[in-house]
């Protein structure tokens, strides 16, 4: 053997201990990017998930789709304090229009709440809608709110959370037709009602009609009117009964607030944890 191949077969003192220790320290730098990388998806998945939930009730979140279609919905339902509101003619700088979007938005949360109680007791009480049901009133919902030849909106309506939020719809109807299924009237309610709107009701010269002559029309009337009072008093219970359920915050808020407290920017009410108005 050469003097070469000799010095080269020679180790010096600790370089056969080096090289594992090297290979183990790159290991443990390798693991701990690894763990903070799987750490950082853990925690960012969550965060990046809730930015579309404004609030959660017992576990189910709601999203901001769901508040948006509410808002469209409610100036068409005879139930709301906002029926037959127009917001889309109304001056959007105006502080009346203003002081309109932002009672509609509160009443939009507080109907959700209520839907997702109603749903809950469906539920409990063996009532739900069927498939062909939510299909049709899938289609039903995109004729009433799309525009012809709007294939965005439709896509965008016919998407698995616009759905979520149809069914959902469809389950309060189901819930409060079934809750008033075997409500009467006495004739006491009846003259009650009468006294009250016996004035609406005239014949084709303009003259007041009397309870007997106002006759079927009136008893129907009445009966709707007392099922319309029902509901919304069931509605008012729900509503009180879920506050303690409500979550008004979300992990995207308070990733959020963290940041902007971090770097000294001032937090916008968006990212405040969202309170529910029960009402009197």
């Amino acid at each position: 053997m050469s003097a070469r191949e000799n010095n080269h077969a020679i180790r010096r003192p600790g370089e056969t201990t080096r090289r594992p220790r090297a290979r183990t320290a790159l290991f443990v730098i390798l693991a701990s990017v690894l763990a903070l990388a799987v750490a950082a998806v853990v925690v960012a998945v969550p965060i990046v998930r809730s930015r579309s939930i404004v609030f959660s009730v017992n576990g189910t979140p709601i999203l901001q789709d769901y508040v948006s279609a509410m808002i469209t919905d409610l100036p068409f339902d005879s139930t709301s304090n906002y029926y037959n509101t127009r917001i889309e003619l109304a001056n959007p700088s105006d502080p009346k229009t203003q002081y309109l979007v932002a009672g509609l938005k509160t009443e939009a949360i507080q109907r959700l709440v209520i839907m997702v109680a109603q749903a809950d007791k469906a539920a409990a009480e063996g009532i739900s809608v069927s498939p062909s049901a939510l299909a049709s009133a899938v289609e039903t919902y995109i004729k009433d709110h799309v525009t012809p030849g709007d294939s965005a909106e439709e896509q965008r309506l016919r998407s698995p959370a616009m759905q979520l939020y149809i069914q959902l719809r469809e389950t309060s109807k189901a819930y409060e037709d079934e809750f008033t299924k075997n409500v009467t009237i006495s004739s006491a309610e009846v003259k009650e009602y009468y006294d009250t709107w016996g004035w609406n009701y005239k014949d084709k010269t303009g003259h007041e009609l009397t309870i007997e002559q106002a006759g079927k029309k009136l008893v129907e009337d009445a009966l709707a009117n007392k099922k319309f009072h029902m509901i919304l008093q069931d509605r008012a219970q729900l509503l009180k009964s879920e506050a303690p359920l409500f979550d008004g915050d979300t992990r995207y808020k308070q990733f959020m607030r963290w940041w902007d407290i971090m770097f000294g920017i001032s937090v916008p009410d968006s990212l405040q944890p969202l309170t529910l108005d029960i009402g009197s």
